[in-house]
This record gives C-alpha cells, sequence and structure tokens, in this order.
C-alpha cells in the first residue's frame, strides 16, 4: 500500500485531505486505476483510505485488525474496479466493499451470533423504541460515540452500524447476516438502547 510504514497510524490513515476531491478528479482516478496504473490507485488509496478505516472501525474495535480489513479492502476494490460503472458514488461503491469486508471478518472470527426474539418481545422493543425517540449524543464528539460504539457486543454493531449509518432495511440486513428481520429488528433495538446508556453515561462525566 501507498504509505511510510513508519508513520504514525493516525497521520497514515486519519488525517484527510484538506478539501475533498472534486468529482472530474475521482473519475481520472478511477479510469486510471481501471486501466491497472499505480498512480489512479494511489491517488484512490490516499484520499479515501480514513473515511474506510473509519467506516471499518465501527464493526472492528481492533487497531490491527481493522487496518488487516482495510487493505485485504483495498486489494479487493482494485481488483473488481473494472466493475464499476460510474453510476452512483465512487465512494460509496468502495464502502460497501468496505463494509462487507469486515463483516466477513467477523463472521470468519465467530462473532456473529444473533438470538432472535418472540413476536411479544418485538411488541415490547419496538415501543421502548417509539418512546425513546431523542438522541442522545448532542455535545459528544466522534471520538465519544465511536468509542461507545466500541463497547457494543460485535453483533449489536454490526445490526447499529448496517441501519443506523448504512441506511439498509430490516430486510437487506437478514439477507446480507443470513438472519431474520425480526432478529434484526431486535438485535438493532437492543443495539440502540444499550447505546443511549452508554453515551448517558458519557455526558455525565463531561
Amino acid at each position: 500500500m501507498w504509505c511510510d510504514a513508519g508513520q504514525p497510524i493516525v497521520e497514515r490513515f486519519v488525517i484527510s485531505p484538506s478539501s475533498p476531491p472534486d468529482p472530474a478528479e475521482i473519475r481520472t482516478w478511477v479510469q486510471s486505476a481501471q486501466a491497472n496504473e499505480s498512480e489512479g490507485q494511489r491517488q484512490i488509496y490516499e484520499h479515501f483510505a480514513g473515511k474506510m478505516l473509519l467506516a471499518i472501525r465501527r464493526y472492528i474495535p481492533g487497531e490491527q485488525e481493522a487496518l488487516d480489513v482495510l487493505q485485504d479492502g483495498f486489494i479487493k476494490v482494485f481488483r473488481n474496479i473494472g466493475g464499476y460503472t460510474f453510476r452512483g458514488s465512487f465512494e460509496g461503491w468502495m464502502r460497501r466493499i468496505m463494509v462487507n469486508m469486515a463483516i466477513d471478518a467477523l463472521r470468519s472470527a465467530r462473532q456473529l451470533q444473533f438470538v432472535g426474539e418472540s413476536e411479544e418481545m418485538l411488541d415490547v422493543l419496538a415501543g421502548r423504541e417509539e418512546e425513546e425517540n431523542e438522541p442522545e449524543w448532542a455535545g459528544l464528539d466522534q471520538h465519544d460515540i465511536l468509542e461507545a460504539m466500541e463497547q457494543l457486543t460485535p453483533v449489536y454493531r454490526a445490526v447499529f452500524n448496517l441501519y443506523a449509518i448504512e441506511g439498509y432495511g430490516h430486510r437487506d440486513i437478514a439477507i446480507e447476516l443470513g438472519i431474520s428481520e425480526g432478529t434484526s429488528k431486535s438485535n438493532y433495538a437492543k443495539a440502540r438502547r444499550n447505546l443511549r446508556e452508554l453515551l448517558r453515561q458519557k455526558l455525565k462525566e463531561k
């Protein structure tokens, strides 16, 4: 990959360029990478590695494990970039690959063990969800929220991220993770409830 191994992790991966690239630049880089040119690959990596790492860290808190997924993810991106047709966001296309890689890593480590709920329990959880519809993270920065999310179980983290951040519906999550829609809904409700408590505690510590 295109980075100095001796450079600090934060500088290598998280600090973004001063201004985002415009669509014309991204198109040029993608076309270059599709032609298997290293310059296009380097530009894509340097401009998007930080964002992709943050996306992966929402699923995999461990730094080294996340970096391993990041590297494997970019290998897959460049191996499949010829299939990108410039319809829709390139960043979104790449992010989906990274998220799928993160989920595959959790699945390989047997960290995605789901437990379903009865219909009665789903009704209770749905009722609580409607009662508690105000976000608790006002006043907290991204680091605080990410730190709280890292305390969720891998199962809750995966479902919460897919639904609340990636915008998947519960039917899509069920297909992605091989579970029922009811299991997705119950795990999301529990994840949100647990995250809410963690964020409340952080607010008290401020």
